[in-house]
C-alpha cells in the first residue's frame, strides 16, 4: 500500500483537528468568549499534548490570577475540564483512524503490521 492511498483514506481526520474550538463552545456565555481562540491555542500547545487519562481532570492555563469564573470552572486563569470531556474531543479522529486501518487490513492481500500505531502491538490480516 502506498502512503498516499493511506493518507487519502484518513483525510476525514482533518475536519476533527479543529473540533476543540467547537467543543469549548460552552464558553459562549462566559466573560471569556472573546478569548476562546487563545484558550484553544493554549489547549493545543499544552493540555492536548499531555492528555493521557480520562479519569483525571485537565487544565488549560490561558490567563492570570484575575481571570476567574466559578460557573465555568475557571480559576486563576485556568479552565478545568473533566478528563472524560477532553477524551470526547479526540473521539472523531480516533474513530476515523481505526476505521481507516481496519479498512486497509480488510482490502490488503498480505497481512498489515499495525505495530507502529503506538498502542497496538498486534498484526491484523
Amino acid at each position: 500500500m502506498r502512503a498516499q492511498q493511506f493518507l487519502e483514506s484518513v483525510s476525514c481526520i482533518l475536519p476533527h483537528i479543529y473540533n476543540t474550538q467547537y467543543s469549548l463552545d460552552f464558553l459562549r456565555n462566559s466573560i471569556f468568549l472573546a478569548d476562546i481562540k487563545h484558550i484553544v491555542g493554549c489547549f493545543d500547545k499544552t493540555t492536548k499534548l499531555r492528555f493521557r487519562n480520562s479519569d483525571e481532570p485537565q487544565y488549560i492555563k490561558f490567563g492570570g490570577k484575575r481571570d476567574n469564573d466559578q460557573s465555568y470552572n475557571i480559576r486563576l486563569g485556568q479552565l478545568k475540564l473533566l478528563g472524560s470531556d477532553v477524551a470526547r474531543f479526540f473521539e472523531p479522529s480516533i474513530e476515523c483512524i481505526v476505521n481507516a486501518v481496519l479498512e486497509h487490513c480488510r482490502k490488503a492481500h498480505k497481512p498489515i503490521s499495525v505495530c507502529h500505531f503506538g498502542f497496538l502491538d498486534c498484526h491484523l490480516s
